[in-house]
């Protein structure tokens, strides 16, 4: 067989990259899952007061590292306060100090925290402990505003928990749904157990305090933990949840979210048992907020694996990191290529029609900062409301361009309209909304209201159906971690899609939609 340049352009763009990527398997011990970003939260507190030529003193309980939470990059401002950090039982606690402070200040505090969701296995079976160590009898006794030994406490156990003993498991799951049933309302300063019981509603401290409270009760050990969820964003809220001893270790519940014996990766602890998140010199005018931010950053481990190999891809991502270029963002221009090839296989193999050639991988994209549902519910309301105004538009015979700008205007108030009614029920997903590419949905809605106007309805509503079904293709493709890790540790990839569109690009052969269509006469 006689080699063309179309061979030695396939082996070029084929063979030469799946060499180096078995080089890399076989001899260099690659994998994509060591390669894959990590998800950390920059957290910064900042903290203002204001001086009258007072002494001024403020305290807060910052995070330590565990077995579940890293904690690293910390930093500090503040002028004209003296710092000092110390830790104890209840965690690491941070005072700023000044001597005759004057006018309005700030504190800011920042790191970086990289935590992992943990699932504890509790045994059906678990037996009862009758004593413990010393350090551990504390969380047994009643407090001031964990009242277990109160006979209203005392009742609500009596209310579900029989008199024959139950298994260990089975009394803190009666306690546990108890608690978790009542209904959520937000409370501004401490709600202790007895209170929680008498409202029949709570926040997370409330709820917190009555579960430990019953748990103590049973003799059960039980204390306090605080801390943040962390989520994109600004906000004052910190949160509250519990442990149990069981077992000979400290397992995590959440009441008020329904978290038995699990705590997630968002969950970020400051504190345990009951504190103050912040104590303060009275009369400052003081008041603090969190501001969290999500991003992807290469993983740090993985820097010393490879430092001695060749074709280091580790030290490409790095090199972007530092240069300020988000990772999230890189990951996204990374994997359109991909999206790009679904759209490709999609519209020559299996014969979809689409909206524009890559205008269902760009939306893809755009799906990955609101989730697929609200994406695409999102997509098919501007695609509504944009063939609304085509009509009138076009019976007014204004020209494309013109048009096309006041489609556009139109988008953006949708976009903004639902950003709006996101936040206002708290679907923090549809926020996103706005990230939407306005001119790529523009071009999309418009064509798909010249379509109803040239093809008819009902044509239109199919090629919007089956462009619907390549944008779920590509987000799921693009989505994928495996993919993911797979154009990270491996960039020879990009090389070996050129060599599959050249295949693609000599295919002679039926879509498989035209062989469902012709079945009869190629029958």
């Amino acid at each position: 067989m006689t080699i063309t340049n179309y061979h030695k352009f396939l082996f070029l763009f084929l063979g030469v990259p799946s060499i180096l990527i078995l080089w890399k398997i076989i001899f260099l011990d690659y994998s994509y899952e060591n390669i894959l970003p990590e998800t950390v939260h920059e957290l910064n507190i900042t903290m203002s007061m204001e001086g009258f030529g007072d002494d001024v003193s403020i305290n807060t309980y910052l995070p330590l590292s565990s077995n579940r939470q890293s904690i690293y990059d910390e930093s500090q401002e503040s002028v004209n306060f003296g710092y000092t950090a110390s830790s104890d039982a209840n965690g690491k606690l941070v005072t700023w100090e000044s001597d005759q402070l004057n006018g309005r200040h700030n504190i800011r505090y920042s790191f970086r925290v990289m935590s992992e969701a943990v699932a504890y296995d509790i045994p059906d079976d678990l037996p009862w402990q009758q004593e413990y160590h010393p350090s551990i009898t504390p969380y047994l006794d009643p407090t001031s505003t964990i009242q277990s030994n109160h006979p209203r406490i005392i009742e609500r156990c009596g209310n579900f928990l029989s008199d024959d003993e139950l298994p260990l498991k089975e009394t803190i799951q009666k306690l546990f749904d108890d608690v978790n049933a009542l209904p959520s309302r937000p409370f501004k300063g401490l709600t202790d157990a007895l209170t929680t019981l008498k409202l029949g509603e709570a926040s997370c401290n409330g709820k917190s305090r009555l579960l430990i409270a019953m748990c103590r009760n049973q003799c059960i050990p039980s204390r306090l933990v605080g801390g943040l969820i962390l989520e994109p964003g600004t906000k004052k809220t910190s949160h509250q949840w519990i442990e149990i001893y069981l077992g000979g270790q400290w397992v995590p519940f959440d009441a008020l979210n329904g978290h038995f014996g699990f705590i997630p990766s968002n969950y970020l602890e400051l504190y345990r048992g009951d504190q103050f998140l912040f104590s303060h010199t009275a009369n400052i005018g003081f008041d603090y907020s969190f501001n969290v931010k999500k991003k992807l950053v290469s993983n740090p481990k993985l820097g010393e694996e490879l430092s001695a190999s060749p074709l280091n891809s580790y030290l490409m991502w790095s090199a972007f990191e530092k240069a300020g270029i988000p990772l999230g963002l890189l990951k996204i221009i990374l994997l359109l290529p991909l999206g790009a090839i679904v759209v490709a296989i999609a519209r020559n193999v299996i014969g979809f029609k689409t909206f524009g050639v890559f205008l269902p991988a760009l939306i893809a994209v755009s799906m990955s900062y609101t989730g697929l549902w609200w994406g695409m519910a999102a997509f098919l309301i501007v695609i509504m409301v944009v063939s609304v105004i085509h009509f009138p538009l076009e019976r007014l015979g204004i020209l494309y361009t013109p048009k096309l700008v006041i489609m556009l205007v139109s988008v953006v108030i949708t976009f903004i309209a639902l950003s709006i009614i996101g936040i206002k029920l708290d679907y923090t997903d549809l926020a996103y909304i706005t990230l939407f590419p306005v001119v790529v949905i523009t071009i999309t809605a418009e064509r798909f209201a010249r379509t109803i106007m040239e093809e008819g309805f009902g044509k239109a509503l199919k090629i919007t159906f089956q462009t619907l079904i390549v944008v779920v293709m590509a987000f799921l493709a693009m989505n994928s971690n495996t993919m993911e890790g797979i154009f990270l540790a491996f960039p020879e990839v990009f090389f070996i899609i050129i060599g599959l569109m050249l295949i693609l690009g000599r295919w002679m052969g039926l879509r498989l939609s035209e062989y469902a269509r012709f079945k009869g006469f190629i029958g």
